[in-house]
């Protein structure tokens, strides 16, 4: 019954790796994030000509009313704890391999 319970997991885990890839694989595939490129830089080219038809009338211009940011902020409770989760594995992962190694000199050394 465990083994079963344990196949479960694993099987569980592997399933969403894979759609993980799918859906990755799927969106570079179909061309989404060169599509979310192009919506970027003819925005860019629509600021410059605004730019230039400023310029041309002569109105005061202040590159801020030209530059659009898209920062998004993506602090929230589950980011910070899988940050937290994220950053306590690495120190686990580092000391586990810290010590595999000062016991493999000590076997060396002997």
């Amino acid at each position: 019954m465990k083994k079963d319970k344990k196949k479960k997991i694993y099987r569980f885990i592997f399933m969403v790796f894979f759609l993980s890839f799918l859906v990755i694989y799927f969106s570079e595939l179909t061309g989404y994030y060169e599509y979310q490129n192009h919506k970027k830089a003819a925005f860019t080219s629509e600021q410059i000509k605004k730019f230039e038809e400023d310029v041309a009338s002569g109105k005061e211009v202040d590159i801020n009313n030209y530059i659009v940011t898209d920062t998004k902020n993506y602090n929230n409770k589950l980011s910070k704890a899988t940050s937290k989760l994220s950053d306590e594995i690495s120190k686990l992962v580092e000391d586990g391999v810290e010590n595999t190694f000062k016991f493999l000199s000590r076997l060396v050394e002997e």
